[in-house]
């Protein structure tokens, strides 16, 4: 959860702060000021998807620079490998609307005039990180850092040692001891504001650790694979969500129900509905993975989900679905409404790749559906994030979440969110308490309980209140309280289908109290005592390059927000004007371009012929942020693929019908954990084979029967992975456990499992 609650701007050498309105007001007031030659200012939230702003800077005087300065807080989030990450955004995916067909720019609507920047951001960033728990480290997955851990060994200090490119997101690492203790902060409230601001505020931080044994899991599951194939997919993407999905099927428990769907502007099912795990179906899954390319086109998906939805569950089988997208859609809401609607029969887990892809589609389906949301970087392992994800849907979560207080009776407790969400191994838990005390000089101490239902059984965890009062000028917390607020009364809106907005003066009112942007609010500042003649005002063409490309407005963020304009000073070369987006497409012949490409789409076909024909010439398309290099043809983006065959991707609404059979014959990745997973049977057994033979490099004699069946190659497969892929073992742990459990239903000849796994050893320890 993030909230934006200050806005401010020095121009004209006065510091302007801008003030919550509603936001239909805010615009109004923002034209007006902008008609009479004042100097405006407006930041608000994109309609369609919660985690993007725009910001607009009007009528800027001409030699004038305007520093914007925008502040927000945001909840860090807890990685699978439980390292605490914080990230910046610098990268937002363009968003695919599903009413136009292609992909739009976000928050794209008309502006007074743009200003051509031809020199790029001036990017600088430093960082103190404090908190109760000792840091054992802090580092990048992309950036070098400078970083210096305090004598105390729970604050640090960190800086760029080097310059910043703007093709991923700004992150960094924390990894704390002792993550699973509970964590309460009490923040006192400032006396002379209003409403939520105005008290005292409790936040609990606690990371429980519901880890289970393997005997715990139950394969009465339904498990739908959502695979997104559009365009931004390509490359890398496309390989590892392949990848990953032969791991997801391959760890599939024997004895569950599983469907495989993939999706772009259209979508195609493997079955026409989820079918018994089986020798078959999996042959048929294997086929359809080895053909899986990023060649459908967009990326819609209220469609299929609405297609999975119409289909009933199985008793006794709980449906669980897996979405796998590297970007966003225009009818983010819709998607949400749709989950949470479906929340009693189905959870989605969502996957989030790349830099870029929507906080507010993955964040809030998971949590409308009682799943989980991961993010996954391009430099992440995806396969070890989406197996680790896998697993927790198989094991017993923590739900009916619930608080008990015991404190002095002058303090009445409201507590934020209304109803705690369900929780996962892995996952954090962030509850609030709104404090009012009808004794001033009481302070709070005593305990709270944490109660759930866990494995069928109820639990319970105490803790102590034992902290000292502490106050924060901007109030952060009570900024991320207020909304969770909010999104509670969103939440009351959608889940009572009257789609009418009724919950708005509430939500208003508690946006305003606490100052920030919601759906309905905006921060809006002007200059009064400036004049720029409204005369010069007038609309700019856009800018196309050589080849005849248009090129959008630049738009910063992803995983977080969007600011649309640069990060440092801007200095007006002509007047009413605002931010606009830098000549970034300038060609030097053969020479590396130092700037991102954010957006840069052809225009698309008229909407009656979404489909190009094969006769027809490729159009240039980039629809990802990246950074590129000319080549000898002197081409501006790659080639989009030929999508001639896209009306055959999908037979019928089913690829069932025509699914070529799998060749036994495995292309080699160059992986051999991937080639050893991709020859493991669905019970979990390995057969003898050559090409086994070839990637554990071992003889034929040598993998020659020495018990019935299967059994002696299993072992020797079972031993290879913990010999050779240890640090890869969050990967393969459930083949691993699929394996073992398939031996120990066995007739081992009186041998245990783990002597014929030790005579396995003695052939792998030679190798």
């Amino acid at each position: 959860m993030s909230a934006v609650y200050k806005f401010e701007a020095d121009v004209n050498k006065k510091h302007i702060i801008a003030e919550c309105q509603d936001k239909q007001k805010a615009k109004e007031t923002y034209n007006e000021a902008i008609s009479s030659g004042h100097t405006a200012m407006l930041l608000s939230e994109d309609d369609a998807s919660a985690d993007i702003f725009e910001c607009k800077l009007g009528n800027l005087p001409a030699g004038e620079k305007a520093l914007l300065t925008i502040s927000y807080v945001v909840e860090l989030s807890v990685e699978t490998d439980r390292k605490v990450r914080f990230t910046l955004p610098t990268v937002l995916t363009p968003r695919y609307s599903p009413v136009v067909g292609h992909y739009v720019e976000p928050g794209s609507e008309s502006s007074p005039g743009q200003v051509d920047i031809r020199t790029p951001c001036r990017f600088t960033f430093s960082a103190a990180v404090s908190g109760c728990y000792n840091i054992k480290s802090v580092s990048s997955p992309n950036d070098k850092l400078n970083v210096k851990v305090n004598g105390d060994n729970s604050s640090a200090l960190i800086d760029l040692a080097e310059e910043f490119k703007f093709d991923h997101d700004l992150s960094f690492d924390i990894i704390y001891d002792n993550i699973n203790e509970p964590e309460i902060i009490l923040e006192l409230g400032n006396k002379e504001k209003d409403g939520l601001l105005k008290e005292d505020l409790l936040m609990l931080n606690f990371y429980p650790d519901l880890k289970q044994g393997d005997d715990t899991e139950d394969s009465k599951r339904e498990f739908i694979f959502v695979i997104d194939r559009s365009g931004s997919m390509s490359n890398e993407r496309i390989k590892k969500a392949k990848e990953t999905l032969l791991l997801l099927l391959k760890s599939l428990p024997v004895g569950c129900l599983f469907n495989v769907v993939s999706f772009g502007s259209d979508f195609s099912t493997l079955f026409e509905q989820s079918e018994e795990y089986s020798e078959k179906t999996l042959d048929q899954a294997l086929s359809l993975q080895a053909q899986m390319e990023a060649d459908m086109g967009g990326t819609e998906i209220l469609q299929p989900l609405q297609q999975i939805y119409s289909k009933n569950c199985k008793q006794g089988y709980p449906r669980q679905i897996f979405l796998l997208t590297d970007g966003g859609v225009s009818n983010t809401e819709e998607v949400i409404k749709l989950a949470k609607k479906n929340n009693g029969n189905t959870r989605v887990f969502t996957f989030g790749i790349g830099d870029g892809a929507s906080t507010s589609l993955i964040k809030n389906v998971a949590k409308a559906s009682n799943g989980k949301a991961v993010f996954i970087k391009d430099n992440d392992n995806m396969q070890a994030k989406v197996i680790t994800a896998m697993k927790g849907s198989l094991d017993n979560c923590l739900s009916e979440v619930s608080l008990h207080w015991d404190i002095p009776k002058c303090f009445t407790i409201t507590d934020i969110p209304k109803e705690p969400p369900v929780i996962f191994h892995g996952d954090k838990l962030v509850l609030f308490a709104l404090l009012k005390s009808s004794d001033a000089k009481s302070g709070i101490s005593g305990s709270f309980k944490l109660k759930g239902r866990f494995g069928g059984k109820n639990i319970s965890h105490k803790v102590k209140i034992e902290i000292p009062s502490s106050s924060h000028n901007d109030l952060p917390l009570h900024r991320v309280a207020a909304k969770y607020q909010i999104k509670d009364l969103e939440n009351d809106d959608d889940s009572s289908y009257r789609r009418d907005g009724s919950n708005k003066d509430k939500i208003v009112l508690v946006s305003q109290s606490a100052n920030i942007i919601s759906k309905y609010t905006a921060f809006v500042g002007v200059d009064k005592d400036s004049k720029v003649p409204v005369s010069v005002l007038q609309e700019e063409p856009p800018y196309y390059d050589e080849d005849g490309l248009k090129c959008n407005s630049l738009y910063m963020g992803g995983s977080g927000m969007v600011m649309k304009g640069s990060l440092a000073p801007c200095k007006s070369k002509k007047k009413g004007i605002s931010f606009g987006m830098p000549n970034i497409f300038k060609r030097k012949k053969k020479q590396k371009q130092d700037f991102p490409i954010l957006y840069c789409m052809a225009d698309p076909p008229p909407r009656s012929s979404p489909i190009r024909k094969s006769s027809e010439k490729s159009e240039p398309i980039c629809d990802s942020m990246d950074t590129f290099e000319e080549s000898d043809e002197d081409e501006l983006c790659a080639m989009s693929p030929d999508r001639s065959n896209f009306g055959d991707l999908s037979l019928g609404r089913s690829e069932r019908s025509g699914m070529m059979k799998r060749s036994k014959k495995t292309k080699s990745s160059g992986d051999k954990m991937m080639i050893i997973v991709s020859l493991q049977n669905f019970d979990g057994s390995w057969s003898p084979s050559s090409e086994l033979e070839s990637v554990l490099n071992i003889t034929q004699k040598e993998l020659e029967a020495k018990y019935k069946g299967n059994i002696w190659c299993t072992a020797i497969a079972v031993a290879f992975l913990e010999k050779n892929f240890s640090k890869r073992k969050s990967e393969w742990e459930m083949i691993y456990n699929k394996a073992i459990k398939w031996l120990t239903s066995q007739d081992r000849e009186g041998k245990s499992v783990t002597q014929i796994i030790e005579e396995a050893n003695d052939i792998i320890k030679n190798i």
